[in-house]
């Protein structure tokens, strides 16, 4: 079996800082996924199943395919998710795969974190949904980023969104399926949208935001979670809003 790079990112913080975001439990949930009720007890389980080869900077699970590893590069660190898989199988080629998708997101989220926020707890906001009908944008149209897509990386932006929200910050990265921006008004927060497309218990597409959130106030964030998780339930089938909010 020849093995794939699934993600491989350039983290600008020491090897040493990487490994322990991605071996400790209390440190990993500064930055994976989002906050929700049982994820410090999720990523314990997570972890707990996780080996690791100290001297080759390898995480592995057996049975698992993907394995992570780090490398250092000068005070920088390379981290990717490696897969085992025939590299001459063609399906490799432009797919769709949850685990990629979800994998560049949360490497995203770590580079985000050990480079702007060292160490510091973070609040999130997480809608997922499935497009009502054929007519629902994804959600970065939905939300109405679609000018952001030809923004270079690096460059500022500010828009209006149908949330209500003025945005504005850089773009920091982009995907053939995600979008990342950098958000001035949360505290410089990281803003990720993910297209979903057209699937089985998704007929008409869907996607995913992901909002992260550093030193707002109590009232500030609570009445933005209300705001968009109302314009998510009204453009969206929902499957999931984290943290839960009223109606």
């Amino acid at each position: 079996m020849a093995d794939r790079v699934l993600v491989e990112i350039l983290v600008a913080a020491p090897i040493d800082v990487v490994w322990k975001a991605l071996r400790e439990p209390a440190e990993v949930i500064r930055w994976f996924g989002w906050q929700y009720p049982n994820l410090l007890t999720d990523t314990e389980g997570m972890w707990a199943d996780t080996k690791e080869d100290a001297a080759k900077r390898t995480l592995y699970s057996d049975g698992q395919p993907d394995r992570f590893t780090v490398e250092a590069v000068g005070n920088q660190t390379i981290v990717r998710v490696i897969r085992s898989a025939p590299a001459e199988d063609a399906g490799w080629s432009g797919i769709y795969d949850d685990v990629f998708e979800g994998w560049t997101t949360f490497f995203q989220q770590l580079k985000f974190a050990l480079e702007r926020h060292r160490g510091q707890d973070r609040a999130t906001l997480f809608l997922n949904g499935r497009a009502k009908d054929a007519a629902t944008s994804h959600p970065i149209d939905a939300m109405g980023l679609a000018p952001l897509w030809v923004v270079p990386a690096g460059e500022r932006y500010r828009v209006q969104a149908k949330t209500g929200d003025t945005l504005e910050g850089t773009i920091y990265f982009r995907s053939p399926y995600q979008l990342g921006l950098t958000v001035d008004g949360v505290g410089d927060g990281l803003l990720i949208l993910a297209i979903r497309p057209r699937t089985g218990k998704s007929p008409h597409g869907g996607g995913t935001v992901l909002l992260t959130t550093y030193g707002m106030k109590a009232d500030a964030l609570a009445a933005l979670r209300k705001r968009w998780s109302e314009w998510w339930k009204q453009t969206y089938e929902v499957i999931e809003i984290q943290p839960a909010t009223s109606a």
